[in-house]
């Protein structure tokens, strides 16, 4: 039996449903008194309210039953699932982006080096950041670039442009202007992981009972870097014939606002490359997916007497919904049919699919809608 599958209400201690309770409950007391109840009798208004009380007795014991597996706790039962294996909740994590500072060679050699300390604020608006690791400038090397993590944890830090992050709240070196400015797009920054998240680390965490060998350790271990990392596929690099090159390891690492920044890569590499957690025969390499672009281009014949407006809502709707469900999995083929399906809401007779064709997408790639256009026939069908 495929337990991801199993359904939420299917998994029962005890039988809940109101209706069965409700006619145990009569059939016993007919038994005992000997006599027929009809609904207008008074016992039968006592017997409702006593199977309505009961039956939200077994609901709350079934709920207690599912909040003891990872695969349906929720909350603080889920953090204790988390604790039976040693897998607790990810925290908030701040942003990170790399800054670039630098200086005219003339104004340094004056003073031969400018050295920058660790933890030198740069900011954009309220938002700082800080640097991990101290810089130095000279002559010879007017510009030096460091990574900085933000001063606030969350997702505050996260989407600023390059070179937006560009002032300095001191400068570092008395008679020498220094520029800062970032030159990657901050992300990474990510709110306490939510329930989705942390069970799926949870149902990998037997994994990490071995070195980073198998791939689901390395899929644990990649996760639990930061809770915006959604997707993970591990494999071996292969050879010219298809053969898989032992001794390297891939990771491939998407991220729920897509592809991964380098700073977050750069923590994914530190994480698996700890002597503790991998073989030390393995090479390690950590990427972010190829990316495979496609548009939708859709016409949606309607029935007669549809009303396009909300037809057509109705349809992107569903189709956000459905690129949603894709939009954080790695290897999730292109398949016109899915697309016409998902489509063909309330109201619509056909849907004429101009793009995307079909297209078999590899576990290590990303299939990414690029650009969205679905309209309405000007004619409409009787179907």
């Amino acid at each position: 039996m495929d337990l991801s599958k199993l359904k939420r209400e299917d998994v029962k201690a005890v039988e809940d449903d109101l209706a069965a309770v409700l006619a145990e409950t009569i059939a016993d007391y007919e038994a005992r008194s000997g006599k027929t109840l009809q609904p207008a009798h008074i016992e039968r208004l006592l017997i409702n309210t006593y199977a309505y009380r009961e039956t939200l007795t077994r609901k709350a014991l079934n709920e207690a039953y599912r909040q003891q597996h990872p695969r349906f706790a929720t909350g603080l039962m889920l953090d204790i699932c988390g604790d039976d294996v040693n897998t607790p909740r990810l925290n908030a994590s701040a942003a990170r982006c790399t800054i670039r500072f630098s200086a005219e060679p003339a104004a340094l050699a004056q003073i031969q080096t400018a050295f920058i300390p660790a933890g030198t604020l740069v900011s954009a608006g309220d938002v700082a950041f800080a640097t991990e690791e101290a810089a130095v400038l000279t002559a010879e090397r007017p510009a030096v670039s460091v990574e900085a993590v933000c001063t606030q944890s969350g997702v505050v830090g996260n989407g600023w442009s390059a070179g937006q992050i560009n002032s300095l709240a001191v400068q570092p070196v008395a008679g020498v202007e220094i520029k800062a400015a970032n030159i990657s797009v901050s992300a990474g920054g990510a709110d306490m992981e939510d329930d989705e998240a942390y069970r799926k680390r949870i149902l990998l965490a037997p994994e990490s009972f071995s070195v980073a060998g198998p791939v689901g350790a390395y899929e644990y271990f990649a996760r639990a870097v930061n809770q915006t990392i959604c997707d993970v596929f591990v494999d071996n690099p292969e050879t010219s014939d298809g053969q898989p090159v032992g001794g390297q390891v891939r990771v491939t690492v998407l991220t729920k606002t897509g592809m991964p920044s380098e700073e977050l890569l750069n923590q994914v590499r530190e994480a698996l490359s700890a002597e503790r957690r991998r073989p030390l025969c393995d090479t390690v390499t950590v990427a972010a997916p190829m990316a495979v672009d496609y548009t939708l281009d859709a016409e949606l014949v309607l029935y007669e007497g549809s009303n396009p407006d909300t037809v057509l809502a109705a349809a992107k709707s569903a189709w956000a919904a459905y690129e949603a469900g894709r939009r954080e999995k790695l290897g999730l083929d292109i398949v016109p049919l899915d697309i016409q399906t998902a489509l063909k809401v309330e109201g619509v007779y056909n849907v004429i699919l101009r793009s995307p064709a079909l297209q078999v997408i590899a576990p290590g790639q990303w299939a990414r809608c690029t650009s969205v256009r679905i309209n309405t026939a000007a004619q409409q069908q009787e179907g």
